[in-house]
């Protein structure tokens, strides 16, 4: 009988919340920096944040089959090493075409992690207690949300480039600790399969399953959405504020939605044991849209983080159930596969920071800008519910 908390989960979890501590630590700064530093225009600063996004679209359709196929510890190793070059790579950059090769790299690795990582966790806990460890990793993710950013802000004095220095060491911490816990408990080889792996299977995926890709193209709203914070919302404290107080204010935010995440977590958790993830997923999918809609109708910061507390809460309902919706919805063999696919999501980040910055370019009026990118969030609303009316065609 496996554990809640084995030895294998634990680390994975730790290595989680190691990984998007340095995350947190940069990736959120890195739309003011280019502005700050390089002065690129919002379309040149989202064509970089869509071609991270466009890799790891791309690469959600190949790796899925190999997840599934080959030993985990080999796939999580050699995403955490693409991972580590991107970092240690970064402090050197000095062209644009060097920001897209970062891009690219970056989202090919982040495919390949994120996946393996949620296949892992659900591979070895049992049934019932996947819901408890599924939001103890975004607990912990939201942790860092909280600590990073600030962290963050007080080390930036010694320049952003050398925080990638200290996150491209994190993640070599990782890559020694899956190194040393792979030898000592090591994994059980897949059983051989008569085919190959391919792109067409993932595609077939979509096939049989209508109501998985109902659901996915749900996800692509909702992370439209979302990925709007980072991006076109960052750019639009750097338009509206003077650089300190853009930075300043971003920071207060991010920490203002990794507080709330932390102090509502427990009673989403408790919810969720009430009602369906569809239902929680609506919900959250339409509050995300409602705080969206209020980050542009006044600078004020009291109104932003009231907007922030409105727009987490609905992050919270949404991402903490994706992964327990997705796990049911397959078998173990099929787990790869599925998780991987969810990155096609990666089409809602790869629209957002472009029409984002073209919004900002051309219109430049928070209210219309916030209005028309809530408007298309919202679309997730109808879509997780036509989703859960599906059945799968087998």
């Amino acid at each position: 009988m496996r554990k809640k908390f084995n030895v294998v989960t634990s680390t994975i979890l730790v290595s989680i919340f190691l990984a998007r501590f340095g995350t947190f630590l940069v990736i959120p700064y890195l739309t003011l920096f280019l502005l700050n530093e390089f002065e690129y225009t919002g379309v040149q600063i989202g064509a970089i944040l869509s071609t991270l996004a466009f890799s790891g679209l791309i690469m959600s359709f190949f790796i899925g089959p190999y997840i599934d196929k080959f030993p985990k510890n080999k796939v999580i190793i050699t995403g955490l090493a693409g991972y580590l070059a991107c970092y240690i790579y970064f402090p050197f950059i000095d062209q644009y075409a060097g920001f897209i090769i970062f891009a690219i790299v970056l989202g090919m690795s982040q495919s390949i992690v994120e996946p393996t990582y949620r296949v892992l966790l659900s591979l070895y806990t049992e049934p019932e207690n996947r819901r408890l460890i599924f939001n103890i990793r975004y607990f912990l993710i939201n942790i860092s949300a909280a600590v990073a950013p600030l962290t963050s802000v007080y080390f930036q004095r010694f320049g952003l480039e050398n925080i990638f220095f200290g996150v491209g060491f994190i993640y070599l911490i990782n890559i020694i600790t899956f190194l040393v816990l792979f030898k000592k408990y090591p994994m059980v080889k897949p059983v051989a399969s008569a085919s190959k792996s391919s792109i067409f299977q993932s595609f077939y995926v979509f096939k049989k399953d209508y109501a998985f890709s109902i659901f996915v193209l749900a996800l692509i709203f909702v992370t439209f959405g979302y990925s709007q914070f980072d991006s076109t919302f960052s750019q639009y404290l750097g338009r509206t504020f003077d650089a300190e107080l853009a930075v300043q204010y971003f920071a207060w935010l991010i920490t203002t939605n990794a507080i709330t995440v932390l102090v509502i977590q427990y009673f989403v958790y408790k919810l969720g044991e009430r009602i369906s993830t569809t239902t929680s997923l609506m919900i959250g999918s339409g509050m995300l849209s409602l705080g969206l809609l209020i980050f542009g109708q006044s600078p004020n910061i009291i109104v932003l983080i009231g907007a922030m507390i409105i727009f987490t809460a609905g992050e919270v309902l949404v991402f903490t159930m994706v992964d327990i919706h997705i796990d049911s919805m397959c078998e173990d063999h099929e787990k790869g596969t599925y998780f991987a696919l969810t990155g096609v999501k990666s089409i809602g980040r790869i629209i957002a920071p472009s029409l984002g910055g073209i919004l900002l370019d051309n219109i430049g009026a928070g209210a219309v800008v916030f209005f028309i990118i809530s408007l298309i969030t919202v679309l997730s609303v109808p879509s997780f519910w036509i989703s859960s009316k599906m059945k799968p065609r087998i």
